[in-house]
């Protein structure tokens, strides 16, 4: 029972564009707002740079807003990967420790397009299904498709968020850590 838990559980992280987790760290949540914004350019972009990729002056590439105890911030990168993930955040300050909930998303903008180029291959592989001219080349083209985009969509996600988790842990963990108790960050 267990196992098929784990089994469950690896799959619903891969398979849906979508992460949720909270990280655990000693760190103040004062200091966890200071590490965020040594890294993540807050400046207001104009509209002329965001469309022609003028590039972050912070070495690790993140944009986005910090306020207060939320932030939303996201990897700008060179290339042109449409489903780098959207990371919200809570610092939730507590005893000894804070927590940073995080949730990873897709932007709107692309599920919204990846929902209407799904809709747009139905309508195409179905269109004209009548009983005389639907074939099971209709059905592969339209599954093979289908299974496409969704394939891009998440691996593309996952890549991207991967990164993302590596760049959270980095500053969330402790620079030195003196024993083993210092590292309680929880994935």
């Amino acid at each position: 029972m267990e196992r098929s838990k784990n089994i469950l559980q690896t799959i619903k992280e891969y398979a849906v564009p979508y992460y949720k987790h909270t990280y655990h760290t000693k760190f103040s949540a004062q200091e966890i707002r200071e590490k965020l914004l040594q890294h993540v350019d807050t400046k207001e972009r104009s509209f002329f740079s965001k469309i022609f990729g003028a590039s972050s002056s912070k070495k690790d590439s993140y944009q986005g807003n910090i306020d207060g105890d939320t932030f939303k911030i996201h990897r700008v990168k060179k290339g042109k990967n449409s489903n780098r993930p959207v990371i919200l955040g809570t610092i939730t300050p507590s005893v000894n420790t804070s927590q940073v909930h995080v949730v990873m998303r897709l932007p709107y903008f692309n599920a919204l397009s990846l929902v209407i180029w799904i809709g747009v291959l139905i309508y195409i592989g179905l269109g004209d299904a009548t009983p005389a001219n639907f074939t099971d080349a209709n059905i592969y083209f339209l599954l093979f498709m289908l299974c496409f985009g969704y394939l891009v969509t998440t691996i593309s996600f996952n890549y991207e968020a991967s990164k993302t988790k590596k760049f959270l842990k980095q500053i969330l963990q402790p620079v030195v850590a003196t024993h083993e108790s210092d590292w309680i960050i929880r994935n």
